[in-house]
């Protein structure tokens, strides 16, 4: 279902620390840096592909309230504000549970059901769409957005992705 996955760094050595500080320590500053690097990134996606909108993948149920705050928010928000991307929040999130605690094999049986479209959805899904997210570990979670924003009228959707786990 995806049509391509994008991501900016390896996940390893140092990345892996960023990636630690921006999302479990809070460091809130690192959200403007990595803004910075994901524009670009898509930058160089439109030369490639042409217009698109960014769909950020939402947060579990509860972790605003809980933390304060989601780094994929905050990150669109930058994108959006900042940097003038069109960003689409179409998605919302029907699972509590963290995908990075489960197998692959559990990841690929309950992600279809894990992401909805948001109920009342005022605006019709974009034909190219790219899905933001920190980190791919195992595609899953691209492939399930994927494969619903495909049935609801995407023709071609990409995944950009901070980090890789490979």
């Amino acid at each position: 279902m995806l049509d391509g996955a994008f991501p900016i760094f390896s996940y390893r050595l140092w990345n892996e620390s960023l990636l630690c500080r921006w999302k479990l320590s809070g460091e809130r500053a690192l959200s403007d840096f990595f803004a910075c690097c994901v524009k670009k990134r898509l930058e160089d996606l439109k030369n490639i592909l042409g217009d698109f909108s960014v769909v950020p993948v939402p947060p579990r149920k509860g972790k605003v309230r809980k933390e304060g705050w989601d780094q994929i928010q905050e990150l669109s928000r930058f994108l959006k504000f900042l940097y003038d991307v069109p960003v689409s929040e179409l998605l919302e999130r029907n699972s509590f549970v963290q995908q990075k605690t489960l197998s692959r094999e559990e990841r690929l049986s309950t992600i279809e059901s894990a992401y909805s479209l948001k109920r009342n959805l005022k605006i019709p899904v974009p034909e190219r769409v790219v899905i933001i997210d920190d980190v791919m570990t195992t595609g899953s979670t691209l492939e399930g957005i994927a494969k619903i924003l495909k049935q609801n009228g995407a023709k071609e959707v990409y995944g950009l992705t901070i980090f890789t786990v490979d």
